[in-house]
Formats: C-alpha cells, sequence, structure tokens
C-alpha cells in the first residue's frame, strides 16, 4: 500500500532548504568577505579611515593592520600598513625630508616618464597631492621639533606615499582619488605624531 506525504511537507522542506542556503550564504559572506569591517574604525594606530581601507582592497576573509612611527625630529617616519588573508595591500609611510615640493614634483614627473602612468596634481588645505598609477604621494611643510626652517637646506617637508599591492576593489580615477585620501589622512596624523611645526 503507497503512503502519500501530506501536501505540507514538500513545502516545509522547501522552506527548510531556503532557509538553509540563505542561511549559509549570509555564513559565507560573515566568514570569509568581511575582514575588513573587523577592522578598527581607524586602523594604523588611528591614522587612517577603515571605509578608506575598505574602498580600496578587496573583500577578504581576514585583514590586518600596523602603524607605528620610528625616530624623532629629522629622523621621524610614520608607517601605515593594511594586509587581507588574501595578500593584498594598502601602506603608506610619512617621511621627513629635506625637499621643496618643486624637487619633490620633479622626482614623481621622472616616473611618470618611467610609464608609470599620467601625474595628476591637486592640493588639499596646507598639503600638495600628485598621483601616478597605484601610487599617491602628499607634500605637507614640516619644522620639525627641536629645528629652525633655516637649518634646512632646501625645506623641511613631510612627505607620504601611499600604494595598492596586489588586486584593488577600484581602478582609474577612482582609485587614484581613494590613494589620495589614504595618503592625505596618513599626512595628517603624521604631522601631529611627529609634533610638526608650520614653516
Amino acid at each position: 500500500m503507497e503512503t502519500k506525504l501530506p501536501a505540507k511537507k514538500p513545502a516545509l522542506i522547501t522552506v527548510a532548504a531556503l532557509t538553509l542556503a540563505v542561511g549559509g550564504f549570509f555564513g559565507y559572506l560573515e566568514v570569509f568577505t568581511k575582514g575588513i569591517d573587523r577592522l578598527p574604525e581607524r586602523p594604523c594606530a588611528g591614522a587612517v579611515d577603515r571605509s578608506t581601507v575598505k574602498s580600496l582592497l578587496p573583500a577578504a576573509r581576514s585583514a590586518k593592520d600596523r602603524g607605528e612611527s620610528t625616530g624623532v625630529g629629522k629622523d621621524f617616519t610614520f608607517f601605515c600598513r593594511v594586509l587581507t588573508s588574501a595578500d593584498h595591500i594598502v601602506s603608506g609611510e610619512s617621511d621627513l625630508q629635506d625637499v621643496t615640493s618643486k624637487t619633490w614634483l620633479s622626482g614623481y614627473r621622472q616616473e611618470a616618464g618611467e610609464s608609470r602612468g599620467e601625474l595628476r596634481q591637486g592640493s588639499s588645505g596646507h598639503a600638495k597631492t600628485l598621483t601616478l598609477d597605484r601610487l599617491a604621494s602628499v607634500y605637507v611643510p614640516c619644522t620639525p621639533p627641536g629645528a629652525r626652517p633655516d637649518d634646512a637646506l632646501q625645506q623641511y617637508a613631510l612627505i607620504t606615499e601611499a600604494r595598492v599591492i596586489g588586486d584593488s576593489r577600484i581602478h582609474g580615477s577612482a582609485l587614484r582619488k581613494a590613494l589620495t585620501e589614504f595618503a592625505v589622512d596618513l599626512s595628517d596624523h603624521a604631522y601631529k605624531v611627529g609634533k610638526c611645526r608650520k614653516a
């Protein structure tokens, strides 16, 4: 004798299967793609904005950040690095140098001529910015503690360089813009940590 399942049971099985599939999908998203969301709101010891990092790097299972300074005065440098489990990186450093904005710019013009892409310039407050393909740099006048502006052979400045290594979530103008935001944030943070004084 044949037994028939009540009509409700196939519908319940379908609902249960859909619930499991949806749960599995969201579980996958949570475990394998939310790594950057678990970073501090401002990674690299408060230097940069997590939303900028998220716009630059592809989703990943996990991500870790590191931000630290070395040296003081004329030897000051601040480093920032965010690395994902898929080996995609956004990193930057702000380094105190003795260089004019003209010399800073000419060095990157030479890089642009070596097929690093078109050089684009801009400004953000008291900072000068430029981008090449997958790289942004910021120039900010900065007299270090214990030094006088006329001690410099040219001019004391904080030079920040930021780049993406590996894949990026965005490309072209959007990548240049986000990298510039990252570099400007990093410059602002380093300016405070390095106790810069205006030239």
